[in-house]
């Protein structure tokens, strides 16, 4: 819970939307990394413990203890860490065990922590069809197996999202939100730009991480800073939506290990299309107002001209997109699936 990412956001709103339902709910979270403070990112409403991070004897058992004094009937174990693993299958008084695949279900290595769900747990859940089927083939899951989507940013709960009206007379304004790390894309982006720049007039590119020194020097190098900008951290909420409403398109050219990016679900709120690389669970995004390649890198600038070409036509259509978003993974829609799910089991 602490630190601002995927794994926050998709548990704080389902700890959210199950309190939500009537159910009682604590989360369980290591303790803020070396370098980070304790202040949280999101305000709770539910109880929230730390255990001590990496591996050790106290954090498996400081998991537990705490589980163990609220006696609950599921534990819901998202991440890859040994502690919440085996804490969870040491509490013999929890009645269900399930692990949400957040990552791409392939395996890191031979000695992997996910290992540990066919001693105990009860279904695993994918975050996307192909992420469920990756990790049943990788760790050899026979038991229950389900698809739901993590919980992005609700923006629909912060504002209210109106049908974006953009200018084209301009040229098409393209942006990527996401870290800046190699398998990204964002270099990819720029070592394409010559054939990129004959259909979108600019990119703005939001984020922070490894490369971002590295990306400097490339715009620099290929003279590009007319046209492409770093701009750094982006907002959330309210600010977030006006922000994302000011581009045509949102790309994602990732070639890396992917779960199923957020910051796709939360361009679909806003009724902005996107093209993205279809490696992962990106695929289980697919729909009529956006462009997703078979995740093949060298498919992704035609995928990227012929969303061009559709919206400098006419033929996407935002609301469309909104409400395709709404149906399958709003804040209501994820809510009701999760509870479904686990009062099911």
């Amino acid at each position: 819970m602490y630190g601002r990412g995927g794994i926050q956001c998709h548990t704080h709103w389902l700890a959210k939307g199950l309190k939500e339902a009537g159910h009682e709910v604590a989360v369980l979270s290591p303790a803020p990394m070396s370098g980070l403070t304790d202040e949280l990112f999101y305000e709770i409403d539910y109880t929230l413990e730390t255990y001590r991070g990496g591996f050790s004897l106290k954090g498996i058992t400081s998991i537990g203890c705490i589980a163990c004094s609220g006696g609950f009937d599921v534990a819901v174990v998202c991440g890859t860490g040994w502690n919440a693993m085996l804490g969870v299958l040491l509490n013999r008084r929890l009645k269900k065990r399930v692990f949400f695949e957040v990552m791409s279900g392939v395996r890191n290595g031979k000695l992997d922590p996910r290992d540990l769900v066919n001693y105990g747990f009860d279904a695993v859940v994918g975050q996307a069809p192909a992420v469920r089927e990756a990790f049943c083939s990788n760790f050899q899951w026979h038991g229950i197996s389900a698809s739901i989507p993590a919980f992005p940013d609700p923006l629909e709960l912060a504002t209210t999202i109106s049908e974006p009206i953009q200018d084209l007379s301009k040229g098409l304004r393209g942006a990527y939100f996401g870290r800046l790390e190699p398998h990204k894309g964002v270099g990819f982006l720029l070592d394409n730009w010559k054939a990129i720049s004959t259909s979108i007039e600019s990119l703005d590119i939001y984020g922070d991480g490894s490369q971002k020194v590295e990306l400097e020097k490339q715009i620099h190098r290929l003279n590009l800073a007319s046209r492409v900008r770093l701009l750094g951290a982006y907002p959330q909420g309210a600010a977030y939506v006006k922000l994302l409403q000011q581009y045509h398109l949102t790309l994602l050219p990732t070639t890396g290990q992917e779960g199923a990016p957020l910051v796709l679900l939360e361009s679909m709120a806003c009724g902005v299309p996107f093209v993205a690389n279809g490696v992962g669970g990106i695929r289980g995004y697919i729909n009529e107002d956006c462009q997703i390649t078979s995740g093949q890198i060298g498919e992704f600038v035609p995928a990227l001209r012929a969303l061009c070409d559709r919206l400098t036509s006419g033929k996407v259509d935002a609301k469309r997109l909104q409400n395709f978003y709404e149906k399958n993974f709003s804040f209501r829609a994820l809510s009701g699936k999760w509870n479904s799910f686990l009062t099911d089991l």
